[in-house]
């Protein structure tokens, strides 16, 4: 059943994807305020199973991607070095978080918003300066809208750990200004987005861009935190990221759809059982709050690596190398 969907469902145009994901969104707001509040016991159910089957599995298959790069760019890949070069680079992250909390959390933000912005915005030329100020400034108002606005439910999570307490002052200051951080991302966001469309040539439609936009910064408002991380990162950026990886692994019947289904599911299992290993050694079980924060972490260290294969992955994309719906895609067509 799980591999009948993996092969139809993300077959949809990608505008059709995002239509179904925000009339979702739209339904669990609705139901969260007007129907039954969610609890935060069932919040947690909902993130962790959807960390199991969309979370994780959305990067499980760099492996590939990183192959079908190479055979793009007709160099040749070897899966050792690619693996040591991957765990190496999520091995610092973690000393990083280890050693440099503070700095780690902000690398995180950063790499985070710039990879979230790039996946929502395949489309647009965002190889310039300007067009990667665009991407960062869009990712970082998602995180702002999830995070500052519930961010009295963020701080027991830094609390957890000595450098958490040891930030404490610099946490109270920021739920202080909070709407006033947001505000000036939001400002970050309108200054950047106007400077790209003024100054770069895009078929996309504007209007279309913003409604949509509006749409998920709205969704992601009025829901609680945990269940707006769940459904922007899990259900919006992880099906959206499905979506393309499938798309672009068989764009040159390279890996059949077979081939890519058992591939993230063996890939998901191993970074599963990394985050399930990193966690007992910090008693991530002892209760829900705690396991979410080593989750997070567990994800956040996966970021780096995994960012730097959708990256190339979207490089190619933008470069007209992908074949989709059976045309090239060299100038951002409309219909998706």
């Amino acid at each position: 059943m799980m591999r009948l969907c993996f092969r139809y469902f993300f077959k949809f145009p990608a505008s059709m994807i995002r239509l179904l994901l925000l009339v979702t969104g739209i339904l669990l707001m609705l139901f969260q305020q007007f129907v039954v509040s969610i609890s935060s016991q069932n919040q947690f159910i909902i993130f962790l199973a959807g960390i199991i089957l969309l979370g994780v599995p959305h990067g499980a298959a760099d492996l590939l991607v990183a192959t079908q790069k190479a055979e793009d760019d007709q160099k040749r890949f070897s899966r050792i070095s690619f693996l040591i070069k991957y765990v190496s680079r999520i091995a610092l992250f973690a000393l990083t978080f280890w050693f440099f909390p503070l700095i780690a959390n902000l690398l995180f933000i950063v790499f985070a918003a710039y990879h979230f912005g790039e996946t929502d915005l395949y489309k647009f030329q965002t190889n310039t300066i300007r067009g990667k100020i665009f991407i960062t400034s869009y990712g970082l108002l998602i995180l702002g809208v999830i995070l500052l606005h519930h961010f009295e439910e963020v701080i027991p999570m830094f609390m957890q750990f000595e450098s958490g307490v040891r930030y404490e002052t610099l946490f109270s200051w920021i739920n202080t200004y909070n709407y006033s951080i947001l505000s000036v991302l939001g400002i970050f966001f309108f200054a950047s987005t106007f400077y790209y469309f003024s100054s770069t040539e895009n078929n996309y439609p504007k209007g279309d861009f913003l409604l949509q936009f509006g749409l998920l910064l709205f969704i992601l408002y009025n829901l609680p935190m945990l269940l707006g991380f769940t459904f922007y990162f899990i259900v919006w950026h992880s099906i959206l990221s499905i979506n393309k990886i499938v798309n672009y692994l068989r764009k040159d019947d390279l890996f059949s759809p077979s081939v890519i289904f058992k591939q993230i599911c063996f890939y998901s299992l191993l970074a599963m059982f990394g985050i399930v290993m990193f966690g007992l050694a910090g008693f991530m079980f002892i209760d829900s709050s705690t396991m979410i924060v080593y989750v997070f972490l567990g994800l956040a260290v996966l970021t780096a690596p995994h960012m730097q294969v959708m990256h190339d992955m979207y490089c190619s994309i933008r470069s007209g190398k992908l074949l989709s719906n059976n045309r090239i895609t060299t100038s951002f067509p409309n219909s998706h």
